[in-house]
């Protein structure tokens, strides 16, 4: 068979020099000692199914879906081979060539570019969520992602998502001016469909902070779930999307709150839209929402604000955020800034927490064994409250929190900000979770 993908990289695989400095810290890795789940093994991979060498299969196939895109190899790399990419490209051309099965396909090429259908869908998930939550105990153990009795921490999806919010939501009035006046809120499928209150908490920081805020409507999914599953096709048809939503708006910046999201429209766009002049005006437009309120100096608002007693916060990195954006240092400033908060540092704060989108829906036990690791680091640091910036490591925090049968609320930056200057809506569910 034809690996065109792969071929068009053949000179970055062609810099691996087998120094395994990418086994260092990569989770795939570290858990099953397997040479080919970590970088070098799968770039070998790549070589001999080029060369034809190794010939296609489930078993290769798996072994590049095992991968969490956490960029941990990316970062240790001394030759900065770009191994998303590389391993992109792998998923295309193997799901080009045994397909990715006709559910997943229905999903990525029929529902995720609707905004209404991906609505109805989560609400069918959301209906069987609540029956999930609330079947007696007698049936957890038959129920899927259940383990040892324990079912899994699922999203809130039976309510009004972001997009009809906004519309009813009130603004807080003009810019003040200044460098930056008007900004757009891409806000993500998990914000708009399971916490619309942070994407309500979001915009109305933004606004105290001075700049005007616009939600265009037209905007769909980043494209994550696709671009991750190999599926270009539909890469391209939500990047299509998104460009004419985003391209023609009078805006100085486009702001994200979910790291995955911000990764992708900054960094995947323009390969998905390769040549595109819009998706590279758009992708250096992107910045995220914490990185932006301190670049405002939100930060020395807060500290004029009233607070309540003394929490303690600690403060997990997403992968996407931290080494996909670069943003790393602005949460705990944000953090630090707040009246009454005490900051503490846990224990691997950057360490991939296993959610990864679908990753945790395609390998339950594997994610689960990374979400303990984080439990433990939480429960060590002794904290009232687990702060995130990606919608997806919420999700998956909140879920190995629970099964450590530890009731620490997790919750994003602007939920953090908006319950402790009391701005915004109420934060809603701390746990950010089930719909019992």
């Amino acid at each position: 068979m034809e690996y065109k993908n792969l071929l068009a990289l053949k000179r970055e695989m062609e810099k691996c020099v087998r120094c395994a400095a990418c086994q260092a810290g990569c989770p795939t890795y570290e858990i099953s000692f397997s040479e080919t789940l970590s970088a070098r093994g799968r770039i070998r991979i790549a070589r001999a199914l080029l060369s034809g060498e190794l010939k296609q299969s489930p078993r290769i196939a798996a072994d590049f879906e095992m991968c969490l895109s956490c960029l941990k190899c990316a970062e240790a790399c001394p030759a900065k081979i770009d191994t998303v990419a590389l391993f992109q490209a792998a998923r295309a051309d193997l799901a080009a060539a045994g397909g990715m099965g006709i559910v997943k396909k229905l999903i990525l090429r029929h529902v995720l570019p609707f905004p209404k259908r991906l609505d109805f869908m989560a609400k069918l998930t959301g209906l069987a969520a609540l029956f999930y939550a609330t079947a007696p105990n007698a049936l957890a153990r038959f129920l899927p992602y259940s383990s040892q009795g324990r079912r899994r921490t699922t999203p809130r999806l039976l309510r009004g998502n972001l997009r009809g919010l906004v519309q009813q939501r009130h603004h807080q009035g003009p810019a003040r001016g200044g460098a930056l006046r008007r900004v757009a809120y891409f806000s993500g499928c998990m914000t708009d469909l399971a916490y619309p209150d942070t994407g309500l908490n979001v915009m109305s920081q933004l606004e105290k902070a001075g700049v005007e805020v616009v939600y265009p409507q037209e905007q769909v999914c980043c494209g994550a779930p696709a671009w991750f599953a190999g599926d270009n096709e539909t890469s391209r048809e939500l990047a299509e999307k998104n460009v004419e939503a985003f391209c023609d708006l009078d805006v100085d910046a486009i702001v994200v709150s979910c790291a995955t999201c911000g990764s992708m429209l900054s960094h995947a766009l323009p390969m998905i839209m390769e040549g595109d002049k819009r998706a590279e005006t758009l992708a250096v437009k992107v910045i995220d929402f914490q990185k932006l309120l301190v670049e405002l100096g939100a930060e020395k608002e807060f500290e004029k604000s009233p607070g309540g007693g003394k929490l303690r916060v600690t403060y997990h990195d997403p992968c996407h955020l931290k080494r996909g954006m670069g943003v790393s240092a602005e949460p705990r400033i944000l953090i630090k800034s707040l009246p009454n908060v005490e900051f503490v540092e846990m224990a691997g704060a950057d360490v991939c927490c296993g959610g990864a989108g679908a990753f945790t829906l395609d390998h339950p036990e594997q994610s689960a064994r990374f979400g303990q690791f984080k439990a433990r680091a939480v429960e060590e640091s002794g904290v009232d409250i687990v702060v995130t910036a990606c919608p997806s490591c919420q999700l998956q925090l909140a879920d190995a929190l629970a099964r450590a049968g530890l009731d620490t609320p997790v919750m994003s930056t602007a939920d953090l900000v908006a319950m402790v200057t009391s701005d915004g809506a109420m934060v809603d569910g701390m746990h950010g979770d089930s719909d019992d």
